[in-house]
């Protein structure tokens, strides 16, 4: 069967409403409750609150992932003893991937609902997609969808790809308005936005907000990056502006960055040339640490892109600086709101980057409403409760909302950004 023709029997199926499904156990008795398989290159840590949410929910739920300690250097996720988790291997051949247990949950009759990761470069997340669809499954894609607008040979193929699924539960309001704009309807588009371990992490927050306040030197302006330590992270960049913020007016800079990786050497020898007050932490994954670094900053600056470091970062309360160029940036970029929750500055522009550090006291005169407005939304918007949520609504097949929860919740204000 060529692509074309699969496409076009996919294209003819009626989706069905996963409502209707029934199911029967093993003695014979119907069981009105989805099974769910959710096939993850693999889990990393920090999606313990999401995937905690659903294993809660309504429906029963295996996940798939392979069981690496590590990838890239991030911890992997400890299931709970009583979690259906169940080794699935991803092999690399020449860039591309292969995860051969996508494809049996797309053969098995054990599912009625499978959830993929959204990434085009699994060959077999191509085959499992199609076969889930003929087999009668809902088939949906979990992940950043589009990053960009341009009509190119990449977001055709992904066009294709995605069209493959019943729907795409995405971590961003803006990937829904582009995959609109490639032809793909309003309701099948799921904006659930992303989180990091909520309650844990709150735990952590309110242990911070009840510590006595450290004087602390009104000059000063600290400064924090978290990140892995690698050239796209564009540290670079940040150093520069640094240096130059320090020639060009009164405020004195105290950096910090949190992370190691193969770029480290190169930053070292760079803040030495500049004559920086920097303090390079290396790899920390000491969850109470990390947030104690975050809370006493004044601002954390991604200056490459900003993903789950915005919700780190506003989760405990510290506003933070990344780029405006939207398709150069990940979704999580969307929690910035200039002024409320952080600064946009113009890509690679050390000049216009320090511009916007010097700014930093005036901007968030309020450290105190600060706090409030970054704890705001997190707790309204980018937790793993109101993830679970958007998700589930996708598994059963219900309408999606809008998904431009920022744009509601701060208005004129959010509008107005870069």
């Amino acid at each position: 069967m060529t692509i074309v023709n699969l496409m076009r029997r996919l294209r003819g199926q009626r989706a069905g409403s996963p409502h209707t499904m029934h199911r029967s156990n093993k003695d014979g008795v119907a069981n009105e409750r989805l099974r769910v398989a959710i096939v993850y290159h693999f889990f990393p840590h920090y999606r313990k609150g999401v995937l905690d949410a659903i294993s809660q929910d309504d429906f029963d739920v295996t996940f798939f992932g392979d069981p690496v300690e590590r990838y890239q250097g991030i911890p992997a996720l400890r299931f709970e003893i009583d979690a259906d988790f169940r080794p699935a291997a991803v092999k690399v051949v020449k860039d591309i991937s292969f995860q051969w247990a996508a494809v049996h949950a797309a053969l098995s009759s054990e599912f009625d609902v499978l959830v993929l990761l959204a990434n085009p470069n699994f060959f077999t997340t191509w085959l499992a997609a199609a076969v889930g669809r003929l087999t009668g499954k809902r088939v949906l894609f979990w992940g950043h969808g589009f990053l960009s607008d341009d009509r190119s040979l990449k977001n055709y193929i992904r066009r294709i790809f995605f069209s493959l699924g019943h729907a795409q539960y995405l971590y961003g309001y803006r990937a829904k308005c582009i995959a609109e704009s490639f032809g793909f309807r309003s309701r099948d588009l799921y904006v659930g936005f992303n989180s990091l371990d909520y309650q844990s992490q709150l735990r952590t927050r309110r242990a911070l907000l009840a510590r006595p306040e450290e004087p602390r030197q009104s000059s000063e302006i600290r400064v924090l990056g978290v990140s892995r330590l690698t050239d796209k992270c564009a540290y670079d960049v940040l150093m520069h502006a640094v240096s130059l913020a320090q020639e060009t007016s009164e405020r004195r800079f105290k950096l910090t960055l949190i992370g190691g990786g193969p770029a480290q050497s190169k930053l070292e020898a760079l803040a030495a040339q500049l004559k920086l007050d920097i303090d390079f932490v290396g790899e920390l994954y000491d969850e109470e640490a990390v947030a104690g670094y975050i809370f006493d900053s004044d601002v954390v600056v991604s200056p490459g892109k900003i993903g789950l470091t915005a919700m780190h970062s506003l989760m405990f309360g510290t506003p933070v600086i990344s780029h405006s160029n939207m398709n150069q940036q990940m979704p999580e970029v969307e929690a910035v709101a200039p002024g409320i929750s952080g600064i946009l500055f113009r890509y690679g522009d050390r000049v216009d980057l320090s511009r916007c550090l010097i700014s930093v006291p005036d901007v968030f005169r309020d450290r105190r409403q600060t706090r409030e407005n970054c704890f705001r939304i997190i707790d309204e918007i980018y937790n793993p409760y109101r993830q679970c949520e958007v998700l589930s609504d996708a598994i059963h097949g219900k309408a999606a909302g809008q998904g431009n929860d920022m744009q509601v919740l701060y208005g004129d204000a959010y509008e107005g950004r870069a």
